[in-house]
């Protein structure tokens, strides 16, 4: 699959190259699984060699005879043997000063050190300080855990804390990006791209995989993953066996129960049948991998409204529907594991539309309209729920968006009254000059709609 977008991200990676002409520098990527983080590096680096080191769960003198070849490969044979890590990296760096070359070493899921060799941070410190004016290699470092990369990199007590002069947290590919993918796979449409971000929601790798099944037709393609493959099946396990350990048990029950639809505290503790403790806020700013939403009025987040959701769209449909249906992967059913999931799939979708017009507004602003926040309403009692106010404060206007998978050009007369009935039931709305828009999905596109029926066609 060709390489699509990251035009900042290798922006900012060149921008750390140049600087060898100066001195040695340090580069850390994070970023989920399959987020293309070693595809990243490596299309910033094809004009020139450059020193892979993937750091494999294996031991350091397997590592170091692999590296040891990369480098006979890539910068010339070595004289002896490498019989520990900090010699290999002393040698770089000497490399680099003896011949003034620049060097440019990439270590991927350099996490893995702390189960392998846990010393090898100090000694990437250590001689990062002794040679880093008098050298130029710049040390790129890539890893798929955040709570772990985050640790090694921003810990006050690491021996890396304070080292890496850019850190990227590489994220999901914009909207119009996932579009031109289906677009050049020869399966876009406004339906399609709603499967697609409801599920895969840009993250490279699963678009390839996608690709490589053949299929135009998107349920084919995802019913090939699902009953032919096992990644899909696998990558949550994964994921969950790297990041909590020992604790991987009640990780997965709180984000399953949030996956299912559980969104308050109170809620998920009772279907948990006990205290969440700190397990939330690890999920929210350690792990990243739910985040905390508000009413769009509400100033202060109050437990009583507050709501949870999964960040990331891929580990919602995870835990919603592959966690769900393992029972029939181990009964060897997974066709029809996969006739359940795409049979309840259009209400899981329902929700994600609304998220998806949100990030179409956030990324492209249809209209170009001015506004300084957006998100949707709801009561504590859940009576009221608007799917998406835009408001901008200084000229007091809001945009209410009524979001359905059929675009309705208006709304019916009664629909209309029960939608102005629940505008006018939000006090701070009072404040505000309201306009409506209607959103949704009509033939093969996305389309907004604004109050003149001026039509946003994406």
């Amino acid at each position: 699959m060709k390489f699509y977008d990251r035009e900042r991200e290798i922006t900012r990676i060149k921008k750390e190259s140049k600087k060898l002409s100066n001195h040695s520098s340090v580069l850390v990527l994070a970023g989920r699984r399959r987020i293309g983080k070693t595809r990243l590096v490596f299309e910033t680096q094809k004009e020139k060699p450059f020193l892979y080191f993937f750091v494999g769960k294996k031991n350091m003198p397997d590592l170091l005879e692999e590296w040891t070849e990369e480098i006979n490969t890539k910068i010339g044979k070595i004289h002896g043997e490498f019989t520990n890590f900090s010699q290999l990296i002393d040698y770089l760096f000497n490399i680099s000063k003896s011949d003034q070359k620049e060097i440019t070493v990439f270590f991927d899921e350099v996490q893995n050190f702390l189960s392998i060799n846990p010393s090898a941070f100090s000694d990437l410190q250590k001689y990062y300080d002794i040679h880093r004016e008098s050298s130029s290699v710049l040390l790129i470092f890539a890893g798929s855990s955040y709570s772990l990369i985050e640790k090694i990199f921003t810990g006050a007590k690491e021996p890396l804390f304070g080292r890496a002069s850019e850190f990227i947290r590489l994220s999901y590919l914009p909207i119009h990006v996932q579009k031109e993918m289906l677009k050049d796979f020869g399966m876009y449409s406004g339906e399609n791209l709603l499967h697609t971000f409801s599920i895969f929601d840009g993250i490279p790798r699963f678009y390839e995989e996608i690709l490589e099944t053949g299929e135009k037709d998107f349920k084919m393609a995802l019913k090939e993953l699902i009953v032919e493959k096992e990644f899909l099946w696998e990558e949550g396990l994964n994921m969950m066996r790297e990041e909590f350990g020992k604790d991987y048990s009640i990780y997965h029950s709180i984000l399953l129960s949030i996956a299912l639809g559980k969104r308050t505290r109170n809620e998920i503790e009772l279907a948990l049948n006990g205290s969440s403790g700190g397990y939330l806020h690890n999920l929210e700013n350690i792990y990243r991998l739910i985040k905390k939403e508000k009413p769009i009025f509400s100033r202060k987040a109050k437990s009583g409204v507050v709501r949870y959701y999964l960040a990331d769209n891929f580990y919602e449909f995870w835990f919603r529907f592959m966690s769900r249906f393992q029972a029939l992967r181990e009964i060897n059913q997974k066709e029809k594991a996969f006739e359940k999931i795409w049979e309840i799939l259009p209400d899981y979708e329902g929700f994600k539309l609304e998220a998806l017009i949100k990030r179409i507004f956030i990324e492209l602003n249809p209209f170009e309209l001015e506004f300084n926040q957006i998100g949707r309403h709801w009561d504590k009692k859940g009576e009221i729920e608007i799917d998406l106010i835009l408001v901008d404060d200084d000229s007091g206007t809001a945009y209410v968006v009524e979001v359905k998978r059929s675009l309705v050009k208006s709304l019916k007369k009664d629909e209309k009254i029960k939608l102005y009935t629940k505008v006018a039931s939000v006090i701070p709305m009072a404040n505000y000059d309201v306009h409506y828009l209607y959103a949704g999905i009509d033939g093969q596109d996305i389309v907004i709609v604004d109050e003149n029926n001026k039509r946003f066609v994406f």
